[in-house]
């Protein structure tokens, strides 16, 4: 008793401790320019005035010869909500004139008109520039020198500092935490799971309704679901009879040479299917089936897009807190459920799910849907595995088999790991103790094996409707920007690709938003299709960068069946990788095809790694380092949800939250 007194004041004592640090951080160093801005003169540049028919505006230039240690801007803008401002300036160390680098001003985020400057010594000469885009007007409230910044304390920012800091004196120190172990009968466990789900469940509906351009889809590609569901319902065909088909474009020798008909003005629709003078829906029927088609015959309206994405990040997140808890009762005998819960937190927050939730738009539907659907057939198969009643037994494997079928309707790539379920069913525990293909177990392997049979013959249907071929995706039938019908093969290209898939490091800068857009330069000597990246997966992710612990260990200790299963999704990552890079090109999404792959095998890694009763790695190293890979990769996910690769972006699309985050790092 004196015991667990002595370790939960010490518990405490710690906590108001960090309470306190983070507080003093939150005041002191968050705020730091607000601190140095204090004393001083102002000097007023300019008050009320605006921007020119040039849409620049430049304020007099002020002879000051004394310290400058910032400026601040107050300006809004009209049809645009940014100002770009820069700082001409002279100072002791420099005769000539210099300008700063600009920084951005945003319509409703206060102090993003500030910004500190650094001239050598006293400034001589001091002149603003404010300049907006062409045909917006800013209205400049004041420029003023040396601004006196009221001190700005951020409650979210505190309580990520103190959380941050005091998850890492738990892991850190010999924390009882570390002996409560996870069990599914335990009540309170349980609770804290729920209420950990319904937060993280919060977050993804905000992640999915960030970007407020995918709110309505303008783009008519991206309402192909829409299209198909009225003529499924309106005319019984699966052809999308309202795109027009140019008369010209019936004669091209090659229609899907996308830059010819451009050069020629054929019409085209771009990314749809086009196959024998009709156009089709290019992706999988499987989402159109469940959502799309359902909605409009119930409600008479269309499903948006973010709408299902939203759905669907929804049943992920669940999905991985199932998953990860059969994982855990397949692979440990005592894992500390703080890391049990710390694990399913960051796969829910991998950047490739959150990158997919937050661009809600239709190449991203068929994806995620076949991620969730993955994630919860490999659970409900794990679950069948370990159940000890027949009937819940047959029903996993039922829906676990229905899961894992229905990728075929959206990502067909995914259909590879259905072959875990030879390691899950036949080679655990030894063939001769395999739980299908036997006389006792006959109700099981008909159960696993129906719903193959009926999605096959939905999308053998799907298929032969469009293309004529029960086995024809369409994968070369897509006008995109390149002609996937003669792309072949080329080993220089795929290794490129690869590389940039899995190796590529993270382009990473001192300046917000941090993570950007990672570059690929070469000298390949074709077309070399490439949109954007945040890096390789296999070193960008901190989570899947633990796959390399692997190779360190060459995990001796661990079971057949485990390792089995490790190999089986590394291999399959990789797979996936290469067919994507060949057929397509490289490009972000595409990550998220291969992404559950290795996320997965690096969640068994850590189960196996964080299990007490193992001897791979000392317990506290591992923790650690599990602790310190959960927090980069949540932050990389966040970075990535900021992402300045693509046009759609949230800098583009909802300045406010960007310029808003953006305000969180700053000193």
């Amino acid at each position: 008793m004196k015991t667990i007194m002595k370790n939960s004041n010490k518990c405490i004592r710690a906590t108001i401790v960090i309470a306190v640090l983070a507080v003093m951080l939150e005041v002191f160093a968050f705020n730091l320019s607000s601190f140095k801005s204090m004393g001083g003169d102002e000097i007023l540049l300019a008050s009320n005035v605006s921007t020119d028919e040039n849409w620049t505006y430049y304020s007099e230039v002020v002879q000051v010869d004394d310290y400058v240690s910032n400026v601040d801007v107050q300006v809004s803008v009209e049809n645009h909500d940014l100002a770009y401002i820069s700082v001409m300036l002279t100072d002791e160390g420099d005769k000539y004139e210099y300008s700063t680098p600009e920084y951005v001003a945003c319509n409703g985020i206060r102090r993003s008109g500030f910004s500190n400057i650094y001239p050598f010594d006293k400034v001589n000469t001091i002149q603003v520039k404010v300049r907006v885009e062409e045909g917006c007007v800013a209205h400049i409230d004041s420029i003023t020198c040396n601004a006196h910044i009221p001190i700005d304390v951020k409650p979210v920012r505190l309580l990520l500092v103190f959380l941050i800091m005091w998850f890492g004196y738990l892991v850190w120190t010999e924390s009882k935490l570390h002996e409560i172990y996870f069990d599914t009968k335990n009540k309170v466990q349980w609770c804290i799971t729920v209420v950990t789900m319904i937060a993280l469940i919060i977050l993804g509906i905000s992640i999915t309704k960030a970007d407020k351009v995918l709110l309505d889809s303008p783009w008519p590609h991206h309402k192909q679901y829409q299209e198909l569901a009225h003529n499924i319902l309106e005319q019984g065909t699966v052809e999308l009879t309202g795109q027009y088909v140019d008369p010209a474009l019936l004669e091209v020798e090659n229609p899907y040479d996308t830059i010819t008909l451009m050069a020629e003005n054929i019409v085209f629709s771009m990314d749809y299917a086009y196959y024998d003078g009709h156009y089709y829906e290019y992706f999988g029927i499987v989402p159109e089936l469940l959502f799309y088609l359902p909605y409009l015959k119930l409600k008479g309206e269309d499903m948006n897009n973010y709408q299902v994405m939203m759905i669907l990040y929804v049943i992920l997140i669940t999905g991985v807190f199932f998953t990860v808890t059969q994982l855990v009762r397949k692979y440990a005998k005592s894992l500390p459920y703080f890391f049990y819960l710390l694990t399913c937190i960051s796969v829910c927050l991998s950047a490739n799910f959150v990158y997919l939730a937050a661009r809600s738009d239709v190449y991203n539907v068929p994806i995620l849907t076949a991620t969730v659907c993955t994630v919860w057939g490999i659970g409900l198969w794990l679950e069948a595995l370990l159940a000890t009643n027949k009937v819940g037994r047959l029903i996993c494997i039922f829906m676990g088999s229905l899961c894992m079928a229905m990728v075929a309707g959206c990502r067909p790539q995914f259909l590879i790991f259905s072959g875990l379920s030879i390691i899950i069913f036949v080679f655990d525990g030894g063939f001769k103790n395999r739980k299908l293909l036997t006389k006792d177990t006959w109700l099981d392997t008909v159960l696993f094996c129906v719903p193959y049979v009926i999605l096959a013959a939905i999308v053998c249907w799907y298929n032969y409707a469009r293309f004529g071929n029960i086995f024809d995706f369409g994968a070369t039938y897509s006008l995109t920007s390149n002609d996937m019908n003669h792309r072949g093969f080329n080993m220089n290209r795929l290794l490129r690709s690869m590389y940039c898939y899995l190796l590529q490091p993270a382009t990473i800068n001192t300046d917000y938003p941090f993570l950007f857009e990672s570059k690929v330069d070469g000298n390949y000597m074709g077309r070399f299709l490439y949109e954007y990246t945040y890096g390789g997966i296999l070193v960008a992710n901190a989570i899947v960068a633990s796959v390399w612990i692997s190779l360190a260990t060459g995990l001796k200790k661990v079971e057949k069946s485990a390792k089995a299963v490790i190999i089986y999704l590394l291999g399959s990552g990789l797979i996936i990788a290469a067919f994507d890079a060949n057929m397509a090109g490289v490009i972000y999404r595409y990550t998220c095809d291969f992404a559950p792959a290795f996320i997965l095998a690096s969640v068994i890694l850590w189960i196996l790694f964080l299990d007490k009763s193992r001897n791979i790695l000392s317990y506290k190293v591992i923790s650690r380092v599990a602790y310190i890979a959960m927090i980069l990769s949540m932050a990389y996910a966040l970075f990535t949800f900021l992402g300045t690769g693509s046009n759609i972006s949230m800098e583009n699309d909802n300045r406010q939250l960007f310029y808003g985050i953006a305000e969180y790092f700053k000193f």
